[in-house]
């Protein structure tokens, strides 16, 4: 079976399309799109996020399945294969004997007896230790008692009011530093957490708008400016240059957010 670089290269060179044809289309540098057909997976600033996130939208172009594309990946990079892991791991034949209704002769289950009888053995001994400290505790208590020493331990004298403890001061959490991209332009990498309504526009115009799903991360990169609109923001995980921004911002809050090669920047009006 070909590499995913020669499977991505020969759908191009089938549709007749090139290397800037296909930048023009999915707003992916062609440096990006040249490094996924050589298998060239470090030139990635984003990481996994950015690759899984080009590999979907460049298999789209080319008229391929992103699943696969995202399968080839894994097996090529992590030694997986591309079937699922239902068919990779098989039932063990005593768990396939319990699927099937027949017991499995290797497999010796505990006598439930003899699984009571330790409990009630285990939990008889507890409550012995139990009484037994709790006899131990009251009979000193009395002893202090008689004393009067209990009594004046327990006795507590109002502290001044200027010798309380000053209230502790919060620091506020600081925000993620924005990485620069030393190759220029600006890479975004969004992860949904659950089902969440999301639109992305770059360098002015719009690349994506519509639902995006947990586990399903998608990316994109700009040149100049790179926004994002969505209507829940606590559900969407940003990475900007490959580093980690957090969500786009509260719980069911709709908000835009806009970076560009030099950090984060007012949000424009989304196109």
């Amino acid at each position: 079976m070909d590499t995913l670089g020669v499977w991505l290269r020969n759908a191009r060179e089938a549709m007749g399309s090139t290397l800037e044809d296909a930048e023009a289309a999915t707003r992916i540098r062609s440096r990006f799109l040249e490094a996924l057909e050589a298998g060239d997976f470090v030139a990635f600033p984003g990481g996994e996020v950015q690759i899984r996130g080009f590999l979907r939208i460049y298999a789209r172009y080319l008229g391929l399945s992103p699943e696969e594309a995202v399968a080839r990946y894994e097996a090529e990079v992590r030694g997986m294969s591309a079937v699922s892991a239902a068919q990779l791991a098989p039932a063990t034949p005593a768990l396939a004997a319990n699927a099937s209704g027949f017991s499995s002769p290797s497999v010796a289950l505990p006598r439930r007896i003899g699984f009571g009888t330790f409990m009630l053995f285990g939990v008889s001994t507890l409550v012995l230790l139990i009484s037994v400290v709790i006899a131990i505790y009251f009979a000193g208590n009395r002893e202090l008692l008689g004393k009067g020493v209990l009594a004046t331990a327990f006795t507590r004298t109002p502290a001044p009011a200027d010798t309380l403890p000053a209230p502790t001061q919060t620091l506020p959490t600081p925000t993620p530093t924005f990485p620069v991209n030393p190759q220029g332009g600006v890479s975004l990498a969004l992860e949904a957490t659950e089902h969440v309504w999301v639109r992305v526009s770059a360098d002015g115009a719009n690349v994506f708008e519509g639902m995006l799903f947990p586990g399903q991360p998608m990316a994109w990169s700009a040149r100049e400016l790179i926004s994002v609109e969505t209507g829940n923001g606590a559900g969407v995980q940003v990475t900007v240059n490959g580093q980690r921004q957090g969500t786009m911002c509260g719980r069911d809050e709709v908000c835009t957010r806009a970076w560009s090669p030099l950090g984060e920047v007012p949000a424009p009006a989304m196109p």
